[in-house]
């Protein structure tokens, strides 16, 4: 489909990058049913719902998904599972979803949450290459020059070195942005398993290690109580 807008000159939108694809469900699969599109149902999201061959009802006791769509309510959500507790599914359509740890810690064992991970990765990365090639192009002082530097500015992206924290959608896509650059890359995540695009790929234990070699670093980490504090004082004079 992307191919085929492309080729009409329309926006491509959005590619998902979902490192997980493919990996089993922490629960079992819900049942099929009807689904409520909450707390104020929009036709982008219901029209996605009936084309994809469901059913889009309000909240009663014959629900068995929830699109939840306040990013900022989840008490709502949680009001919601209460009234309906046969809903075995809620799809929050946003990348971010530390609002919503609680409800996922609580219900986890008999709803499946998904989410939009991965949704975003294409545009972010590309920003955040933006502002990689910006900053150590001083871009941002360039722009607003009005004669030529007498001193050398900027340096380039060329063969640095370069530490991505996290590997999800948005650092694989980053790396792949990276990879004309010629760069040796560092991971940093969770797990030791490597990393496509990436010359290494180290634990967060190690990050004290790796920091004062890097060029750049990009921070592509979710949000969570394990990443909160990653960065501090001792990380950046490092």
């Amino acid at each position: 489909q992307g191919g085929a807008l492309a080729r009409r000159g329309c926006q491509r939108g959005h590619r998902a990058v979902v490192p997980t694809s493919g990996a089993p469900l922490p629960i079992d699969a819900p049942q099929p049913g009807l689904v409520a599109v909450l707390p104020e149902p929009t036709d982008l999201h219901v029209d996605a719902v009936t084309e994809a061959g469901g059913t889009v009802s309000p909240l009663d006791a014959d629900t068995r998904g929830t699109v939840w769509l306040d990013p900022r309510d989840p008490a709502g959500l949680a009001d919601a599972l209460a009234s309906a507790p046969g809903v075995g599914w809620v799809q929050l359509p946003f990348a971010g979803v530390d609002a919503f740890a609680h409800l996922i810690q609580e219900h986890g064992d008999r709803v499946l949450f998904t989410s939009a991970k991965g949704a975003y990765a294409e545009p972010v990365a590309e920003h955040a290459l933006a502002l990689t090639l910006g900053t150590l192009r001083v871009l941002q002082q360039r722009a607003r020059a009005s004669s030529w530097a007498t001193e050398p500015e900027g340096v380039s992206l060329y063969g640095r070195n370069v530490v991505v924290i996290g590997a999800g959608g948005i650092a694989l896509e980053y790396l792949r942005l990276l990879a004309p650059f010629d760069v040796d890359v560092t991971v940093v995540r969770r797990s030791p398993e490597p990393v496509p695009g990436a010359a290494r790929t180290v634990t967060t234990d190690e990050l004290d290690r790796v920091l004062p070699d890097a060029d750049v670093v990009m921070i592509a980490a979710a949000m969570t109580s394990g990443t909160a504090k990653l960065f501090g004082e001792r990380q950046f004079r490092l």
